[in-house]
């Protein structure tokens, strides 16, 4: 195969095998296909966003010394909030978010890193090729994966939370960094943000489990007496950075980076939290929210989690079946999706690399390929559906290009085989046995 050197190439995209590529690029058309319709994110869609500072403790314990968490230090950042899938109604049982953008300093826009947090300690996927399965499978077959990895079912509840506020639960990364530190030692980190209220546990909005699995949704409509305002969690946010701002406790939870590439991989496994006993978090500042973003400054925020810095990198992977390769594919999938709904040139190497997924997608509103399309194509085509179109590149058997298509609508019913996963997930099935 010979490169096309008339365009410039995305390392992300270089770094990935075949088999990562088809599905990382699926998932972006699939996305980029809705984007171009809605023109809003996919999830997390509405938000209430402030703006404040970290500022590092002067005197931090347990942490070598670091460029970017250095005691004393103060940082301006940006926080968003937001629910997974409910965007009509926070009163939904439903994940929380937590995205944060630490800037340079006061005078510029430009950030160090974007972190991207939610309430529960663990994702329900390891990789991208879990995470795309686990969209194509239906209820049944998600039930049946569960049952023989009981943590992934216990990743999903504990992600859900009850809330009375945003600025009363407890945020976690799940996926983790490589920090540098300035001895050139290299370790695995983990972030959280929690409220500065100790009185506050981890506990707070807990949701007890009703079956194995939550609803298709993920969004459990409201109680019938619930009469709070349907956006209740934004005017309370805003309304706390009103009277006396919102404060949070920014930590760190860091452990070596293992020698054996298999214990690496364990390692970055965010289906599993960290034991807190063998790593314990690290109290390392405070962030401090005293202004709030207006609606449209809010809905102008892009955080990416491929904005790093080289003392807070991201984790890279070449294959779907490594843990790392969550955080590498989404990085990709984010960026892309963002150019989209903000109307920014598409890079030709993304517009190459839509157009040689299993999506067709109309790319007449991106403005570099404007000039490659007909005038009179103005509407979003999808000739396939997301579960069609996943199941070509994590079907049967787990192989790229296979033709066993899903067809739309149907949900797939397990039983007592497996057929409906694919291999990813089969090899986690029999890890967890």
């Amino acid at each position: 195969m010979i490169k096309n050197t008339m365009h410039s190439l995305d390392d992300r995209i270089e770094e990935m095998d075949m088999k990562y590529k088809k599905i990382v690029g699926n998932l972006a058309a699939n996305l980029a296909a809705t984007t171009l319709k809605v023109k809003s994110r996919y999830f997390h869609r509405i938000g209430v966003s402030g703006k404040g500072t970290l500022k590092i403790y002067d005197n931090i314990k347990g942490l070598p010394d670091h460029k970017i968490f250095c005691p004393g230090k103060s940082y301006p950042v940006i926080v968003r909030h937001s629910n997974s899938l409910s965007a009509d109604d926070d009163a939904r049982i439903d994940a929380r978010g937590a995205a944060i953008r630490i800037l340079s300093d006061e005078t510029s826009d430009s950030s160090l890193f974007d972190l991207t947090l939610k309430t529960g300690n663990a994702f329900y996927a390891r990789t991208i090729a879990n995470f795309a399965t686990w969209l194509v499978c239906g209820l049944p077959a998600r039930e049946e994966f569960v049952k023989r990895a009981p943590h992934v079912r216990d990743a999903v509840w504990t992600s859900l939370r009850h809330a009375n506020s945003y600025a009363e639960l407890h945020y976690y990364s799940n996926i983790c960094r490589l920090f540098r530190f300035e001895d050139g030692q290299e370790m695995y980190v983990k972030f959280k943000l929690r409220p500065s209220d100790e009185n506050i546990s981890e506990e707070a909005g807990k949701v007890e489990p009703i079956g194995i699995l939550p609803p298709d949704t993920g969004a459990i409509p409201r109680n019938d007496n619930d009469t709070r305002p349907l956006l209740f969690l934004a005017e309370d946010f805003q309304s706390r950075v009103n009277a006396k701002g919102v404060r949070y406790i920014f930590q760190l939870q860091v452990r070596p980076v293992p020698h054996d590439e298999a214990a690496r991989d364990v390692a970055l496994d965010c289906t599993k939290p960290w034991s807190e006993s063998e790593f314990p978090y690290i109290d390392v500042g405070e962030v401090n929210i005293n202004h709030n973003l207006s609606a449209e400054q809010s809905e102008q925020l892009d955080f990416n989690p491929f904005l790093r810095c080289h003392e807070v990198d991201v984790i890279r992977a070449s294959s779907c079946s490594q843990s790392a390769s969550i955080d590498h594919g989404r990085s990709l999938i984010y960026e892309i999706c963002q150019h989209l709904r903000n109307g920014a040139p598409l890079p030709e190497a993304w517009k190459i690399f839509i157009e040689q997924s299993d999506v067709k997608v109309d790319l007449s509103g991106c403005p570099m390929a404007a000039t490659l399309m007909k005038k009179d194509a103005q509407n979003v085509t999808l000739e396939r559906t997301l579960f069609q179109t996943l199941w070509i590149s994590v079907g049967e058997g787990g192989f790229v290009g296979s033709r066993a298509i899903a067809m739309p609508g149907v949900r797939v019913e397990v039983g007592g085989s497996l057929s409906a996963l694919s291999l990813a997930m089969k090899e986690e099935i029999i890890k967890s046995r």
